[in-house]
């Protein structure tokens, strides 16, 4: 399993020291700086920690949404919609992929395609 390295870790945790040192710096934590500065190494980790779970759902979120998986809902009575690869109907071992063709493209009639008379054998005298 290979980690970040330690100097990404360590830059993290800097950005979340300053992110938390701001959000103290809003409150009366900020008048005195015995408890400033103590609270802001003891919420850094947090505020890294909830930044981490936060990106994990995001990302787990838009990736269920891209995938069509949320916002779809399907009646409880329609049968669910096939995927790629999961064809119900496959083709006998050994046909191949015209036996897939003549199966799924219905033989079509026109009169342009029925046998005619050749003209010799059609004039009479």
């Amino acid at each position: 399993m290979n980690l970040l390295p330690w100097w990404v870790l360590l830059a993290c945790l800097a950005a979340s020291a300053f992110a938390a040192y701001l959000l103290l710096g809003r409150t009366q934590a900020s008048d005195s700086p015995w408890a400033h500065f103590p609270l802001t190494v003891v919420l850094a980790p947090v505020v890294l920690v909830g930044t981490v779970v936060a990106a994990i759902v995001l990302s787990t979120f838009l990736f269920a949404l891209s995938e069509g998986r949320i916002g779809t809902l399907t009646d409880p009575s329609e049968p669910p919609t096939q995927t790629k690869g999961k064809d119900l109907e496959a083709a006998p071992e050994g046909t191949g992929v015209e036996a897939t063709l003549d199966r799924t493209v219905p033989a079509t009639t026109s009169p342009s395609a029925s046998p005619t008379a050749s003209p010799t054998a059609s004039a009479s005298p």
